[in-house]
């Protein structure tokens, strides 16, 4: 039996030297775990269907599931989105953070259609320095699932993690718990009206009000 590969990192301050190795990996197909601020995720290069697909396969999930997506910046978000200064204030006052926004009428053409399908995309700056790097070093983008299977619950520490995916996976990256312990929320933006998909680490109301007071105010 060939033992999981697991690295330990700080998770404000994650080492130069497993950023690089699990990037490698990322690049060559492979799949990563590691910390999100929220919940462990599942990283994989984005750009290409068939390293997606490998998440999908490990997580038991159908592929009429469109995966979502974290972002390096909201620079890199901009490179596919088109953002006016309404919205590039609301992306300010919510990023990096739990909140992933699903964007439509967008270019789909770079993308793994795994992951962005009918022009539409869910994209997430996170707070976790981790998958931040991973993305930026990866143009912009990586895939951004939470490490479990699907319908079970998301992992909040690397154990769980390993217990979902074992060797299927070729590195785990393990930051302690995470520290939100919650899946981000998901909200839609679709002709400037925003509309809840699903609940999770910062209630909806709070990010109406946000969205109000920056784009529709």
């Amino acid at each position: 039996m060939i033992a999981v590969r697991v690295v330990k990192t700080l998770f404000w301050c994650p080492s130069g030297q497993v950023i690089e190795e699990a990037y490698r990996i990322i690049r060559s197909g492979g799949l990563v775990v590691g910390p999100t601020d929220t919940v462990y995720g599942i990283f994989s290069d984005v750009y290409n269907d068939k390293y997606v697909e490998r998440v999908f396969l490990v997580k038991h999930r159908e592929k009429t599931k469109p995966l979502p997506v974290l972002a390096s910046s909201i620079a890199a978000v901009e490179e596919i989105v088109e953002i006016n200064s309404k919205l590039r204030a609301f992306l300010t006052a919510i990023w990096p953070g739990p909140i992933t926004v699903v964007f439509n009428d967008i270019d789909c053409n770079i993308f793994s259609n795994l992951v962005c399908r009918d022009n539409s995309i869910a994209l997430r700056v996170p707070a976790a320095p981790f998958p931040r790097k991973l993305a930026e070093m990866n143009g912009g983008f990586i895939t951004g699932s939470s490490a479990n299977i699907s319908g079970k619950p998301s992992p909040l520490n690397i154990e769980d993690a390993i217990h979902y995916f074992d060797e299927d996976v070729q590195i785990y990256v393990d930051s302690g718990e995470t520290p939100l312990k919650v899946p981000s929320t998901i909200v839609s933006i679709s002709d400037q009206r925003l509309s809840l998909i699903r609940q999770g680490a910062v209630d909806y109301v709070i990010i109406s009000r946000i969205y109000h007071r920056t784009v529709s105010g």
